[in-house]
Formats: structure tokens, C-alpha cells, sequence
């Protein structure tokens, strides 16, 4: 089972190599650069003004539970696993123990960042620096391992079920972390050597009481990999994705803002699939909520104006392949329709979607009376929209089709 899972893990890392070199990009690279030394300055000034409270500890609790709900079990199982593993269940754990430190790797290195980069917060609000700082990398770790167990109970049908058992984790961990930020880390610590203590000493008699699930193992792994891929498939065509779509009436007065007409047919499919599509519709709100709050808590007008720019880069950027959403839909290559309306819709589309946003960002700043700030983010930003789809985005749509 050793040799079974170093393979499949071989074959899942040169899988991902390939999307990952299309996801990190020169272009998208330099994003992230700007955003961490963005996030540096900030956080660096506003460490400066913080004081111990309990509504500090509150927001660092938040923080670190939603950080330590990040990172799924990947157990790369398959579907065929259910027939030929099946009389080798009892091996198969040896494969799922490898498959939870594989999974603990990428979590743990952001628990880890994130735990070091309390240390100069520890070290304004009167607490030693070094201490605090291992004390709560070690809970964190602790923390996730129990949370990686308890992923994998959910692949076994055990004798006693287990209902919401992550949720009363996340729960138990964010009371901890709330205790350990307003006193002191080494309680998140104790609280989370108890857990981890009880649950190990239990662990062996539960797994042998339980027999493993494929069914459930096989659909979990589906579904995580499936949101890797709706991932990857913001940057790049993810071949035999199947894309989800739900009917929003909330959403359906903003269709009638086009007219049913042979010259918007595309506008129509476009506008439609971008409101009762799944991931583009989530994937611009979110950069817009977070833009507008990032946008409004800033102070100088420059820094305030270059994220602004940036969050209208990123959701321009990603919202590009959405273009080719309908390509491999045969009807689409039937209609009756001039060959320039395609690409003619698709940017009126996205001028839209980035106007929006920098109105958005333009009226945040004008709620803290920010005149300065509104007044450049509205200019630069109505002409960094023009510019990135009458030049930038045809060049890039271009260039797909070149490839292709």
C-alpha cells in the first residue's frame, strides 16, 4: 500500500505541476508580491496602535479558526478503489496514515506563517515574543492534526456516528484561541494537548470498530478535487469540468436589462451564465468585498489607489476565460450571428462587471470623506478599465486563439 500511494502520488504532483504553471503566471506572481508587501506595510502600522482588549482577541480568534479550517484530507482515492481494495481494507489504512501527513503539509506551512507573524503583536501588547510564538505554533499544529483525524473518521462507518464532529472542533479551538490571545497562548495549548490526548488514547479502538467507506471515501476525494479544478479553471480550460448552475430569481430582473434580440444573443448567454454560474459570480463578489474593505481601511491616498488597481486587475484578469465558457457547446457555433458579436458582448460584459467595482471603491472612500482618494480611484480607475479591455484583454483573448 506504500508503493500504491507514492505512486498516485507521484502522478497527482505532475498533474498539478501542469495547472500550477499556468496559475502562477509572471503576471500573477507579481500580484501576490504586491499584495504581501501591501499587507506587510499595513499590518505593520497597524500593529502600532493596538492595545490588549477582548474584541482584539475575538478578531485573532476568528482569524486562526478560519486558518485552521483550511486544508482538506487528500486521500487521491479512485473509483475503482472500491472494487479491487476492497478485500485489502484492513492495508488501506497504512495508505490513509501517508495520505494525512501529505495533507498536513500545505496547511501546516500557513499555520506556521501565520503563527510567526504574531510576534511582533505579542511583543506590543507586553507578552515575550519567542515564547508566545512557539506556544502557538505548537497549538495550531496540534489543533490541525486533530482536525486531519477527524477527516479521516468521516471516510469510516464507525458504530457510534459522529455528527458535526469538525464543526464542535472549530468550535472547541476558536473558544481556545479567544482564551489564549486575551491571557496567554500557553492555554490554547492545554486545551489543545487535553484533546489531542483523549482522542489518541480512544483512536485505536475506534478505527477497529469502524470499517472503511469507499463510497464516502471516493466521493469526498471528488469533491475536493473538483474545487481544485473550478480553482485552476479560473486561469486555464480544465478539460471534462463539470460546472454547476442554479437559477437565481433574486437575480432575474437583471436580465431583462438586455433585450431579447439577434444582435444580443451573446450579451444574453453571457450575462445569464455569469448570474447563475457558480464560480465567476462568487469569484467577483468576493474580490469586491474584499477590495472595498481593504480600499476603505487604508489611509494614503497612493497606497488606497494602487490596490484598487490591483483588485480591478485581478478580477478583470480572472474573469477572462469565461470567454471560452460555451466554446465546446455546439448550438453556440449554430447561431445565426455576425462573428464579431462574440468578443463585442464579452467586453461589454466585463466593462460592466469593472465599472461596477470601481464605483464601488469609490463610494467607500467617499463614506470616510475621502475626496482625494475617491476622486483618483474613480479617474484611474475608469481609465485603467478602457485600457484593460479595448487593449489588454483583446491582446490576451488574441493570443488564446493563436495558441489554440
Amino acid at each position: 500500500m506504500i508503493d500504491l500511494w507514492r505512486a498516485r502520488l507521484r502522478q497527482h504532483v505532475q498533474a498539478q505541476q501542469k495547472y500550477l504553471r499556468l496559475v502562477f503566471n509572471d503576471h500573477f506572481v507579481l500580484i501576490l508580491l504586491i499584495i504581501f508587501g501591501g499587507a506587510l506595510y499595513v499590518y505593520s502600522q497597524i500593529v502600532k496602535t493596538l492595545q490588549p482588549s477582548w474584541w482584539l482577541a475575538l478578531c485573532l480568534a476568528i482569524i486562526f479558526t478560519g486558518l485552521l479550517s483550511f486544508g482538506q484530507l487528500a486521500t487521491l482515492a479512485e473509483a475503482p478503489d472500491q472494487i479491487f481494495l476492497l478485500p485489502k481494507a484492513e492495508a488501506f489504512r497504512q495508505y490513509l496514515l501517508k495520505s494525512r501527513h501529505y495533507s498536513l503539509l500545505l496547511p501546516g506551512v500557513l499555520l506556521t506563517f501565520a503563527s510567526l507573524a504574531m510576534w511582533p503583536l505579542f511583543a506590543q501588547l507586553g507578552k515575550d515574543p519567542a515564547s508566545a510564538t512557539v506556544t502557538l505554533l505548537m497549538a495550531v499544529w496540534l489543533f490541525k492534526d486533530l482536525d486531519l483525524w477527524l477527516q479521516l473518521l468521516k471516510r469510516y462507518q464507525l458504530l457510534t456516528q459522529w455528527h458535526h464532529q469538525r464543526l464542535l472542533l472549530l468550535a472547541i479551538s476558536g473558544a481556545a484561541f479567544f482564551a489564549g490571545f486575551y491571557l496567554h497562548p500557553a492555554v490554547t495549548l492545554l486545551v489543545a494537548l487535553i484533546l489531542d490526548l483523549v482522542f489518541r488514547w480512544q483512536l485505536r479502538t475506534i478505527l477497529d470498530q469502524g470499517r472503511l467507506n469507499f463510497m464516502a471515501l471516493i466521493k469526498l476525494e471528488d469533491d475536493r478535487m473538483g474545487r481544485v479544478y473550478r480553482f485552476y479553471n479560473l486561469f486555464t480550460d480544465v478539460p471534462g469540468l463539470a460546472n454547476s448552475v442554479h437559477r437565481r430569481r433574486y437575480l432575474d430582473g437583471l436580465l431583462k436589462l438586455v433585450k431579447p434580440r439577434q444582435a444580443t444573443t451573446w450579451l444574453s448567454l453571457y450575462l445569464r451564465g455569469f448570474l447563475r454560474g457558480g464560480e465567476y459570480l462568487g469569484l467577483y463578489l468576493r474580490l469586491l468585498v474584499i477590495g472595498a474593505v481593504i480600499v476603505a481601511v487604508l489611509s494614503p491616498w497612493w497606497l488606497a489607489l494602487g490596490f484598487a488597481i490591483l483588485f480591478l486587475y485581478m478580477v478583470g484578469f480572472q474573469l477572462l476565460p469565461f470567454y471560452y465558457q460555451y466554446d465546446e457547446i455546439v448550438f453556440t457555433h449554430l447561431y445565426p450571428v455576425a462573428p464579431d458579436q462574440k468578443p463585442a458582448a464579452f467586453e461589454r460584459l466585463l466593462t460592466v462587471l469593472l465599472l461596477i467595482e470601481v464605483a464601488t471603491f469609490t463610494l467607500v472612500t467617499l463614506l470616510r470623506l475621502q475626496w482625494l482618494t475617491a476622486g483618483a480611484i474613480f479617474i484611474c480607475g475608469v481609465v485603467f478599465v478602457w485600457g484593460f479591455t479595448r487593449w489588454y484583454a483583446r491582446m490576451r483573448l488574441k493570443q488564446h486563439h493563436v495558441v489554440v
